[in-house]
C-alpha cells in the first residue's frame, strides 16, 4: 500500500530527479516575495524554489510504502519556455533496467519505452519528454501506469499514479507565469 508524502521536508528529498535532470520553465517571482512554494492538488502537489532571479516549478507525486515508510515512486513534470514538457520518474533499485519502462493511461500506451538514465541511491531515474498531446491526456485521465520488469526474480510490475489534481498542479504552474 502507498501513500502520498504532503510534508515538505520529505518532499524536498525526492527532489533528486530534478536535480539532475534539471527543472522546468524560469519564472521571475513567486507571490509575495517568497523563496520557495509547496501546495498540494488532491495526490499531486506544485513545488517552487527561488535562486537569484531565477525561479523554478514543477508537479509531483511521492509515493511511499505506509508500514515501511521507504520510498516507493517519485513523477515529476515541468513545463519548459518553448511549450515541451520534461520530467522524471524515480523508482526503486532491483529493477531490470535494459527493459525500460511503458506508461499507459487505460489501455493506451504514451509514446513508447522509456529509457532508464541512472541509478542513485535514492533509486533509478526515467527522464521523461512529453508532448503537448499525451499531457492533455494526462489531464484527463485517472491514473498512470508505469510497467517495468523486476530483476531478479524477473517479473513484471506495476506502479500506477493517481492523477487526481494532475490538471489543477499544472494550472497552478501556467498561473504563477502570468
Amino acid at each position: 500500500m502507498t501513500t502520498i508524502y504532503r510534508s515538505p521536508a520529505k518532499r524536498f528529498v525526492a527532489g533528486v530527479a530534478f536535480a539532475i535532470l534539471g527543472t522546468g520553465a524560469s519564472f521571475a517571482q513567486l507571490p509575495g516575495g517568497a523563496n520557495s512554494l509547496v501546495e498540494t492538488y488532491e495526490d499531486w502537489g506544485v513545488v517552487c524554489q527561488a535562486a537569484g532571479e531565477t525561479t523554478s516549478c514543477f508537479v509531483r507525486q511521492v509515493q511511499t510504502d505506509r508500514q515501511s515508510n521507504q520510498h516507493v515512486l517519485t513523477v515529476e513534470f515541468a513545463s519548459g519556455a518553448d511549450g515541451t514538457f520534461t520530467g522524471a520518474i524515480l523508482l526503486p533499485l532491483g529493477l531490470s533496467l535494459s527493459q525500460g519502462a511503458q506508461l499507459k493511461i487505460g489501455e493506451t500506451a504514451l509514446e513508447g519505452t522509456r529509457s532508464f538514465s541512472t541509478c542513485l541511491p535514492q533509486g533509478c531515474i526515467v527522464p521523461l519528454e512529453v508532448s503537448e498531446a499525451t499531457i492533455g491526456v494526462l489531464r484527463t485521465g485517472t491514473a498512470l501506469s508505469i510497467a517495468v520488469v523486476s530483476a531478479a526474480p524477473e517479473q513484471p510490475l506495476t506502479f500506477t499514479v493517481s492523477l487526481k489534481g494532475f490538471a489543477n498542479a499544472l494550472n497552478r504552474i501556467g498561473g504563477l507565469t502570468e
